[in-house]
Order: C-alpha cells, then sequence, then structure tokens
C-alpha cells in the first residue's frame, strides 16, 4: 500500500491532483486506514495512469467519471463503454486531422522565412512560382490554399 505523497513521486502527479481524483470517485477502490488515512494499492497507481492517458485525450473528469461507473457495473455496460471509446476515437481522428493541417502550415512557414532570412527580405515570396518550392512545400501550399486569408492574418 502507499500513501498519496508516495503515489505523487510515482506518478508525477501533485497530491492535490490525486486527493482531488479520489474526491471525485475517479479511484473507488482506495482503501483509508483505521486513521482515515487513504491507502493506495497497485491497481490504482494503474487507475490513475488510465485517467491521466484519458485527460491527455482530452476527456473530461465527468467523462472519466462515466467510464469508470460503468466499468463499476460490470458486462452490461459494455456496449456503452464501446460506444463511448468509438466516439471519442473520432474525436481525437478529428483533432489530429487539425493538428497535422497546422503543422503542415508551420513547417511551410519555417521553410518560407529560413528562405526569408537567406535572401534578407520577405518579399522571396512574390519571386517564388509554384515550380521554385520543395514538392512537399508545394504540397502543403496548395492544401493551404484554401485558407490563404486566414493564413495571411495569423502571420
Amino acid at each position: 500500500m502507499y500513501t498519496v505523497k508516495e503515489v505523487a513521486a510515482k506518478t508525477g502527479l501533485t497530491q492535490y491532483t490525486i486527493r482531488y481524483y479520489a474526491k471525485e470517485g475517479l479511484l473507488p477502490t482506495v482503501q483509508r486506514n483505521k486513521n482515515g488515512v487513504r491507502q493506495f494499492a497497485d491497481s490504482d497507481i494503474e487507475a490513475i495512469y488510465i485517467i491521466e492517458c484519458l485527460k491527455n485525450c482530452g476527456m473530461k473528469i465527468k467523462e472519466i467519471k462515466q467510464f469508470i461507473d460503468w466499468t463499476l457495473e460490470g458486462d452490461t455496460t459494455i456496449r456503452e463503454r464501446l460506444k463511448f471509446f468509438q466516439e471519442k476515437y473520432l474525436e481525437l481522428k478529428g483533432k489530429i486531422a487539425q493538428m497535422e493541417e497546422t503543422l503542415d502550415a508551420i513547417r511551410y512557414k519555417i521553410w518560407y522565412y529560413q528562405k526569408a532570412n537567406e535572401a534578407g527580405t520577405v518579399a522571396v515570396h512574390e519571386e517564388m512560382n509554384s515550380a521554385d518550392l520543395p514538392e512537399e512545400m508545394r504540397v502543403i501550399k496548395e492544401r493551404m490554399k484554401d485558407v490563404q486569408s486566414i493564413v495571411a492574418k495569423c502571420w
């Protein structure tokens, strides 16, 4: 069994966060000793890692709590859990696609500013036509064309 302090050291979370998780019902198997002090088992530490994974996926505490409640209910909630994770998977795939687009825009801007730095001017952009661009940058620029006015406002 571990104390809150020991769990914090093992997980890298603050003691406050661990207590909060327990208070919110995210760690329903945490026991208390005769003095009322929380005692954590290895399975509780594993649960904390799962909670952190779900949080990193963008899940809210309320959603994580719902999932944990379903697991406590047993096999009768398998469908709900499956649907829950299928929906989260699609949401996360959408976010990843958005981030990939953002990453491409930033990659293009890095390349562009490297060229501008070499030329000593940002006017280098007007001097370049698509044929002068490396293939990767040409593809990125073409994808960005639809949002070029938005991108221009950001840069």
